[in-house]
């Protein structure tokens, strides 16, 4: 009877399927570069340079290469609420670093999100050569393995790397089945 119960509670081993998970990077990839025109043009040279043309306005920020992008979700138009009455979601999008073939991207949930749950953090790494886009930090957690033994010490998921690039797909899908998207030169510099 033992033996019986062991293998009914025994969870079968977790196996990564690399071919979807890279699907779901590339698709990332074309999404981001959907929503952010600019993030295909404003790609550095090996030499620090940036290749492509810069937006007019963008000059200012070839210094510390920090761009910004915000968007709303769910909202009325004006920016003040939804249609069910609540705040929309303000998504800010941060260009963290820009090399030759990577780009570093921070996504951020600013405001709107519930107040019993963290906004999500997600740190993206868009490696233009290979056109595809992977995420590389999770609320301030990175290397996260892409299997792992349930229980952990991390508390992580068997699949945590998988559910957190499915995440950015639909957060990213959302953006763009509002029809939102930022133009090459609707960005904000900091310096």
């Amino acid at each position: 009877m033992t033996a019986l119960l062991d293998k009914v509670i025994e969870r079968p081993r977790y196996r990564v399927n690399l071919a979807d998970y890279m699907r779901t990077c590339d698709q990332n990839y074309i999404r981001l570069l959907t929503l952010i025109p600019a993030l295909e043009s404003d790609r550095k040279d090996g030499s620090g340079r940036l290749v492509g043309k810069p937006a007019a306005d963008s000059q200012n920020c070839e210094q510390d290469d920090k761009k910004e992008w915000e968007f709303l979700i769910g909202s009325d138009g004006q920016g003040t609420q939804n249609h069910a009455g609540r705040p929309p979601i303000r998504i800010k999008v941060t260009l963290l670093e820009a090399f030759a073939y990577t780009s570093t991207l921070q996504i951020q949930v600013q405001s709107g999100f519930p107040a019993w749950s963290p906004a999500p953090v997600i740190v993206v790494r868009m490696y233009h050569d290979a056109s595809t886009a992977e995420p590389i930090s999770y609320q301030g957690h990175r290397q996260i393995p892409a299997r792992c033994t349930v229980p952990n010490a991390g508390m992580y998921h068997q699949d945590e790397k998988r559910q957190i690039n499915e995440f950015l797909a639909e957060w990213l899908r959302l953006c763009l089945s509002l029809g939102i998207s930022a133009r090459t030169a609707d960005f904000l510099c900091i310096g």
